[in-house]
């Protein structure tokens, strides 16, 4: 496994990044992230730190860890993760293309086509081919790539620090937010904040792991 933290992000990066509250918003994250890291590479950390911003986490798991004002969340990174060295960046395989700017405005441009409509293949596609002139072909490439990473595993969870919603144990001041839908959420407390040894446990099946006791 190989780590890599960033810190002092441009902040109009961070505020970039949205609530989750459907695989939509997991894939804006993604492509927010994913712009962060190929524009940043200023920020990327020589070693660990504590007050770290973004990590990203590459070999046997593939995910990010995100830190926000009241905790942190986390998610699948369905990219290839490439250091070459001078820079790290994603690159998508099936496309055989790296993540960049222009994979980035697509994918934009089919959420925004999505929100604003009905999902309907045909928008998207058309969206798709006339705002970057592209063929049918190439376009419906595009929206099959996108449909793709809507439906992969996104393995998102969060951590929050809540303390104006804290009831005991109904709703517990430090607690984990299993998947991003309210009817589908799992909600696990925790004594305390938790640290990046706690996300270790929690990624890497090699390390041991925290249980809940019955």
């Amino acid at each position: 496994m190989t780590a890599f933290f960033f810190k002092d992000i441009p902040e109009y990066h961070m505020r970039k990044f949205c609530a989750v509250r459907d695989t939509l918003d997991n894939l804006d994250n993604l492509l927010n992230l994913a712009e962060i890291v190929s524009t940043s590479a200023h920020c990327k950390l020589a070693r660990y730190e504590d007050d770290f911003e973004i990590a990203i986490f590459s070999g046997d798991y593939c995910r990010a860890l995100v830190r926000k004002s009241d905790g942190y969340f986390s998610m699948t990174i369905p990219f290839q993760i490439v250091d070459d060295g001078g820079r790290v960046y994603f690159n998508h395989d099936e496309t055989k293309e790296e993540v960049s700017g222009r994979f980035i405005s697509i994918m934009r441009n089919a959420i925004l086509t999505s929100k604003e409509g009905t999902h309907s293949h045909e928008e998207i596609i058309c969206s798709i081919a006339d705002s970057f002139g592209l063929g049918v072909q190439d376009a419906v490439q595009y929206y099959d790539t996108y449909t793709t990473l809507l439906t992969d595993d996104h393995g998102y969870f969060r951590f929050d620090d809540d303390p104006d919603n804290a009831n005991e144990n109904i709703h517990p001041r430090y607690h984990f937010d299993f998947f991003f839908k309210n009817t589908s959420s799992i909600k696990i407390g925790t004594d305390a904040v938790v640290d990046i040894n706690c996300f270790y446990s929690l990624f890497d099946g090699g390390v041991p792991k925290h249980y809940l006791r019955m």
